[in-house]
């Protein structure tokens, strides 16, 4: 079975609430950095889905250092709903968030970069 199922079956949950409704608005690329307990407990995995789901662009990785580095591309208001939604996530400890707008990227999904 490969990770991404076996991700799935530990950490997804049945009752996942839906997505608000976003307005339209200027598409943003922000890299971000979560420092904490924020590996080892389905992190990426979580940003992976959620990012998914609100249609983000972009990509997810644990670092050397033990944070999770990622960059985010969509609307400022989906960016900020993801980083709030991981921040209500039990089973992380996020301590900082670091963040930087950078130039935006021609590309079409979200992917786990290792």
């Amino acid at each position: 079975m490969n990770i991404f199922k076996k991700l799935q079956k530990l950490f997804n949950s049945p009752q996942r609430k839906e997505l608000p409704s976003f307005a339209d608005g200027t598409i943003l690329r922000y890299k971000i950095r979560f420092e904490g307990i924020v590996q080892g407990v389905g992190f990426r995995y979580e940003v992976y889905q959620i990012a998914t789901q609100l249609k983000l662009t972009g990509w997810v990785r644990n670092e050397m250092d033990g944070s999770v580095l990622c960059e985010v591309q969509g609307t400022k208001e989906k960016i900020e709903y993801l980083i709030n939604h991981l921040y209500q996530v039990p089973r992380f400890q996020i301590d900082s968030v670091i963040k930087e707008e950078i130039p935006i990227k021609n590309e079409s999904s979200f992917r786990m970069a290792n």
